[in-house]
């Protein structure tokens, strides 16, 4: 409070100016604001009506200027409060809102909470320096008409938010990222990729649905997908035997409960992608199943893992299969897959004829010479038909018919199969028969595709170099009439004795039938064979699938390599068809060792024991008289036949005699162990059942006795007999024969036989049914 005179300032209710003793004139207050009280002295309160807001602080004494005020608009109703003249006061125009205050400021929201209004003021006006409350109520005076009223201030702008946005957005980011590497490695209910880089397989459920990735990222909609168990053992262990199958069609995925039912446990879910008519490729994803497994999220989507970025793979995904495994596997599901569309390897049985349906042929030929096979398939995709007219014409094959037999070789590297060689109708049909026939050209193996009539015969030859087929030769022979032909080689004329020395380059290596005439003779039936040997490829494929090598068996594990040397021995004995007399005679036994030439106890014991076998036979015949009633070995020739890692087949020839017109064939084969030195089963042996090795036994009897009939005939219980009995089978370097002795297929005339059963090959299995070279 001044003096209105000379500016004095004067205590508060005081009547005169003690400077110049002019009366002091009351100051009128026509404040519409609240003060409110209970706060502490250091902070401001703001309480807002719609035109005016008075603020009163501790530190402020007057405001005149709006400049450094806060400024806060409020919507609450209009209040107007009276301040005794003895107090400090702030007033501003209508309608403006000024904060004045200590350093921290807070503003309350309106409206106001109701408090005693004298006691509120009453407060506010003790806390000022030198102020004396006076406990007057407050008198309203009604704002003047003639004061203009100020125009309200526009909103204050709020201040700009850029810095926190662009925090909240990259913490979301970062949040995304983690989410994302959490989803991939543990699973996420809802959407989940397959961990390959987690310690844990992925957890799956039976509702749990699974929609393969390709290596873009993108869903599979052509695939096959296995379940494989981890036990190693039974049908689910293997590709080639597991039940739970599931080909797709869409990208729709598939769970789990499409395989059927399955026992709660570690499987890995094999996914091979079928997208490409030309390529297929596999990857295999770890995943724990249960049936209703609380870990598992509601859908999966596996893709093949990522390479590492130097090149090499995640120390955790590591594939310990061979490539001949790899290969094994991939072929098998190609096989499968054509299975599935056209049928098992089988005939369809019309009036006159039988053509080949189904898978027709399947081969496994190293057609680039890298080690690895190749897989030569023929299927039908006419095998259904049943009008004979529309199949076979003029004892060939029809148009159509030729053309839906399809001709493809597939080749593995990598990881991945692919097509290297696709023909159409590629078969021998006429010139002698309707077949797929293998070649070699220069002693290379080689396709040839091969066209006959209306006066010209053209051959084309495909050998393969490191990864797809090539023509290699082509052969054409023009003869517009019958004393009139001419020839070319790869498009250039040549003479008559060029081009036959060209063919000659050209070998026949196998056939394949695919035609049979139901009412020829039973030799010319060959259709059941091409089925017995694409059979056996798939169980060859199966077989290396589950790990073991070709040409080999699970009893070939040793590490250790092995190598044999025939001893030959004089003996002298007696003449068993002229007792008084003596012959010599040379016989032989192996004697086997490492390849370093030393051997261990398993060894000694074994090579002592074969040497003593011969000498046992010698002292006999040395001794032998016809009053003795014993029998005499006059041939003792033990051979070994092959050695497959620790496996050692041996094949004894023996001739035993009583002194009669002639002795008896009493050969017989014994696989041995050479880890063990032991003797084992042939079955063991060749990783075979008893049953199948039966039935393989008598196949091939009955396929060498219908190209050379007995003399006498033979039963069948015979022949099933002699194939049960596993002293018969041995196994050298191009298959497995069977023992037949003097006089059980036929006379004494008819001799005993060595055929061949099964082909270490099944490239080779044409040796089926034919004599085993006369080597031993």
């Amino acid at each position: 409070m001044f003096c209105t005179n000379c500016g004095k300032e004067l205590k508060p209710g005081a009547k005169f100016c003690t400077s110049c003793g002019a009366a002091a004139e009351p100051v009128e207050e026509t404040s519409e604001a609240v003060v409110t009280n209970d706060l502490p002295a250091d902070e401001t309160t703001v309480v807002s009506a719609p035109d005016e807001t008075t603020v009163v602080s501790p530190d402020a004494t007057s405001v005149s200027d709006p400049a450094d005020a806060t400024t806060v608009v409020s919507d609450a109703a209009e209040t107007t409060v009276m301040v005794e003249p003895d107090a400090t006061t702030v007033s501003k125009p209508a309608d403006a809102t000024t904060v004045v205050g200590a350093p921290e400021t807070s503003v309350m929201p309106s409206p106001a909470p109701e408090h005693d209004r004298e006691a509120d003021t009453a407060a506010a006006v003790a806390s000022f320096d030198d102020v004396e409350p006076t406990p007057a109520a407050p008198t309203y005076v009604p704002p003047m008409a003639s004061e203009p009223l100020s125009p309200a201030p526009e909103p204050p702008k709020k201040k700009g938010h850029g810095a926190l946005i662009i925090g909240i957005v990259a913490l979301i980011a970062v949040l995304a990222v983690g989410a994302a590497l959490y989803v991939r490695v543990n699973g996420l209910p809802g959407s989940a990729t397959a961990a390959y880089a987690a310690d844990a397989p992925a957890q799956l459920s039976a509702k749990t649905n699974v929609r393969p990735k390709d290596a873009n990222g993108k869903e599979m909609s052509a695939y096959v997908a296995y379940l494989i168990s981890t036990k190693g053992s039974g049908d689910a262990s293997s590709i080639a035997t597991t039940p739970y199958r599931y080909e797709a069609t869409d990208d729709s995925g598939f769970t789990l409960a499409d395989f059927g039912d399955i026992e709660d446990g570690d499987y890995t879910l094999v996914i091979v992608d079928t997208s490409s008519d030309s390529s297929s490729t596999r990857y295999d994803v770890p995943v724990h199943y249960e049936y209703d497994n609380p870990k598992a999220p509601e859908n999966i989507d596996p893709e093949p893992p990522a390479p590492a970025t130097d090149g090499s793979q995640d120390s955790q995904i590591v594939d310990t299969r061979t490539d001949e495994q790899k290969a094994a596997d991939l072929y098998l599901a190609k096989c499968r897959e054509y299975i599935d569309k056209y049928g098992e390897p089988g005939e369809n049985k019309l009036f006159e004829y039988s053509v080949a349906s189904g898978l027709c042929v399947a081969r496994l030929m190293d057609f680039n010479d890298d080690g690895v096979d190749e897989l030569l398939l023929a299927y039908n995709t006419m095998s259904s038909e049943t009008d004979e007219s529309k199949v076979v014409s003029a004892g060939l094959l029809s148009d159509d018919q030729q053309d839906a037999i399809q001709i493809e070789v597939w080749t593995y590297a990598e990881g991945s199969v692919s097509k290297v060689y696709d023909q159409s109708g590629a078969i021998e049909n006429g010139n002698g028969g309707v077949y797929l026939g293998t070649f070699t050209l220069d002693g290379k193996p080689a396709l040839c595709v091969s066209t006959y009539g209306s006066g010209k015969d053209e051959r084309v030859v495909y050998t393969m170099d490191s990864s797809e087929f090539d023509v290699a030769l082509t052969l054409e022979n023009e003869y517009p009439s019958r004393n009139s032909a001419t020839y070319s080689i790869d498009g250039k004329q040549s003479s008559e004795s060029e081009y036959g020395s060209a063919i000659q380059r050209l070998e026949y290596a196998d056939q394949y039938w695919l035609l049979d005439f139901n009412d020829g003779p039973d030799r010319y039936k060959q259709l059941p064979q091409t089925i017995s040997d694409t059979n056996a490829t798939l169980d060859e494929l199966k077989s290396r699938s589950a790990g073991n090598a070709a040409a080999t068996t699970a009893a070939t594990t040793s590490q250790v390599a092995y190598t044999s040397e025939s001893v030959d021995k004089n003996y002298t004995i007696v003449n068993p068809y002229s007792p008084s007399s003596t012959q010599g005679v040379m016989w032989s036994y192996p004697q086997f060792s490492k390849v370093d030439g030393s051997t261990d106890s398993a060894l000694d014991a074994l090579n002592a024991q074969l040497a003593k076998d011969c000498e046992d036979d010698a002292n006999l015949g040395k001794a032998w008289g016809p009053a003795s009633d014993a029998m005499m070995v006059d041939v003792h020739d033990d051979l070994c036949a092959s050695i497959n890692g620790s496996i050692a087949s041996v094949f004894s020839v023996r001739d035993e005699t009583g002194g009669g017109a002639h002795g008896t064939d009493t050969s017989f084969g014994t696989f041995y162990d050479l880890s063990t030195g032991q003797a084992i089963d042939a079955t063991t042996a060749l990783n075979m059942s008893a049953s199948d090795l039966q039935a393989a036994g008598v196949a091939g009897i009955n396929a060498f006795l219908a190209d050379h009939p007995s003399d006498l005939g033979v039963s069948a219980d015979d022949i099933s007999q002699m194939a049960s009995e596993q002293d018969r089978y041995v196994r050298d370097d191009k298959g497995t024969f069977i023992i037949t002795r003097s006089y059980e297929l036929g006379s004494y005339a008819f001799g005993s036989h060595h055929i061949y059963v099964m082909a270490n090959d099944p490239a080779n299995s044409s040796i089926v049914g034919t004599e085993v070279a006369d080597n031993y």
